[in-house]
């Protein structure tokens, strides 16, 4: 450069420092080099742990001890229109004929008509005044499904024709059926109801309803000290008709005689119920009653294959998902020579083998003559390692030759679900496998930031201490520049 470095200085310096600086600089880009590949290989465990998790999660499933998810079952009714029908595993598989005779309904009670604008009730009121009476309720309770509770309802209306006393007398009785579930006296959806009606005009009619079905929920009455629900005939124990009140139901006396009854048959015998939403007929399985039947309907409950394949193809695709995930994170691509993130960590890497000898072993722990591993129930391996249901008649023959034959490959005591459970909780619990390799990077990366400080302090103290060098030669070299200056005009005034 020679003194040019100094005479147009500027660039030259700049260039010259930027480039001793950055040569200088070579082990801290070493040392982000490596802090990328900690954050990227932090970045797979953790989407490993998430994989694992999952994995763990549907094995831990599979082998719940309440609920055996080998045995699902569906159920099948000949005419969906008529009724439908759910099964829980513990149904047993069969055939049943199914006659509805009679679906459930509600209490309902209507008053006599009255004409609207008439004052028979204002009359009634100016000379009886305020009126009390009871409905009773059904509120089963533990031990006794038929226990009634009465709720009390008082009225003293203002209004002065029939339809607006009525409307006050609904009124009364919706708020003291609000105001016993208020007090947790019922539930919600135990309450009576009542409301006005208009048949035609000029006319209105009291309506009360009960909340559910069934003659365990019917409506019974203790009337007013002066008969107000027999003069509105809402308690009349017959059936309206005409303009006159009563039941739209036949209450009856039990539930074999109720009308507000659902009443079937199931494999020739006769059954009454409250609802239209049975489960105590047949055991696991609910029967909900849409129409009644003219012929006998069949129901069908079987072992539900898709169901129980569902299951398995949901734990399979979490084990591929993890093996392809290893695969890809401990290899070398062939085509980009690019290492993944846990390429050289024996430790993933022995997983993805340990995962694949529990999947695809021999199961000790299987009874006698039930099929000892994967292989037998129409699962099938690949190249890659990852495995799918491609025999599916094999896997339904398995299944309907009995759930145990199934479950037994996963969750028994030496059950591939079994050993899942035990071999994943080890990475993913607090504390675990992938936590340890975690808190270990983070470790590095920290050793890594503090010494990436020190780094940028030191470089940060050179460049000061190379524009002051700078600063001093560049300050020498004016002054000899000058001196050379005047030289030059001392010897260019003497003549030779």
């Amino acid at each position: 450069m020679g003194i040019d470095l100094f005479v147009n200085p500027n660039s030259s310096i700049e260039a010259f420092i930027e480039t001793t600086l950055r040569l200088e600089a070579r082990p801290r880009f070493a040392l982000l080099d490596r802090k990328e590949l900690f954050t990227n290989r932090g970045k797979a465990l953790t989407d490993l742990e998430s994989k694992l998790s999952k994995l763990h999660s549907l094995a831990k499933r599979l082998t719940d001890p309440i609920t055996d998810h080998f045995s699902a079952k569906s159920a099948a009714a000949s005419d969906a229109d008529k009724f439908t029908a759910t099964a829980d595993s513990g149904a047993l598989v069969g055939n049943h004929d199914v006659e509805i005779v009679r679906l459930a309904t509600s209490d309902t009670r209507v008053s006599q008509q009255y004409t609207s604008t008439s004052t028979d009730l204002r009359s009634f009121f100016d000379t009886n005044g305020s009126q009390t009476f009871q409905i009773d309720v059904g509120h089963p309770i533990t031990g006794d499904s038929s226990n009634r509770v009465s709720i009390s309802v008082t009225v003293n209306p203002v209004g002065v024709d029939n339809d607006s006393i009525m409307d006050a007398i609904a009124l009364a009785v919706n708020d003291a059926m609000s105001a016993a579930v208020t007090a947790g006296t019922i539930k919600a959806d135990e309450k009576a109801s009542a409301s006005v009606v208009h048949e035609t005009g000029g006319t209105s009619r009291m309506i009360f309803k009960s909340a559910k079905s069934g003659f365990a929920n019917r409506l019974t009455f203790t009337d007013s000290a002066n008969s107000l629900l027999s003069t509105t005939q809402i308690s009349t124990n017959a059936a309206t008709s005409g303009t006159s009140g009563g039941y739209v139901t036949t209450v009856g006396t039990s539930a074999s005689d109720s009308q507000l009854n659902s009443e079937l048959k199931v494999d020739g015998l006769t059954f009454y119920r409250d609802g239209n939403s049975i489960n105590d007929i047949l055991d696991d399985v609910t029967l909900t009653l849409k129409d009644v039947t003219t012929t006998t309907e069949s129901l069908e409950i079987k072992v539900d294959t898709e169901k129980v394949k569902a299951e398995l193809e949901d734990i399979i695709g979490a084990y591929n998902d993890v093996i392809s995930f290893i695969r890809s994170q401990t290899g070398v691509d062939a085509d980009t020579n690019t290492r993944g993130a846990l390429a050289g960590d024996s430790t993933y890497r022995g997983l993805r083998s340990t995962l694949r000898n529990v999947f695809t072993g021999l199961i000790s722990s299987v009874a006698s003559g039930n099929p000892g591993s994967v292989f037998d129930i129409g699962i099938t391996s690949s190249n890659d390692g990852t495995l799918s249901i491609s025999d599916t008649a094999e896997f339904e023959a398995a299944l309907t030759d009995g759930a145990d034959r199934v479950s037994d490959v996963f969750n028994s005591s030496n059950g591939i679900a079994t050993q899942l459970k035990s071999l994943l909780e080890t990475y993913v619990k607090v504390g675990g496998v992938i936590d340890d390799s975690q808190r270990s990077l983070d470790d590095r990366t920290r050793t890594i930031d503090r010494r990436v400080s020190t780094f940028d302090a030191r470089l940060a103290r050179r460049e000061v201490e190379l524009r002051d060098r700078f600063a001093r030669i560049q300050g020498a070299s004016q002054a000899f520049g000058a001196q050379l200056s005047a030289f030059n005009s001392i010897f260019s005034s003497f003549r030779f």
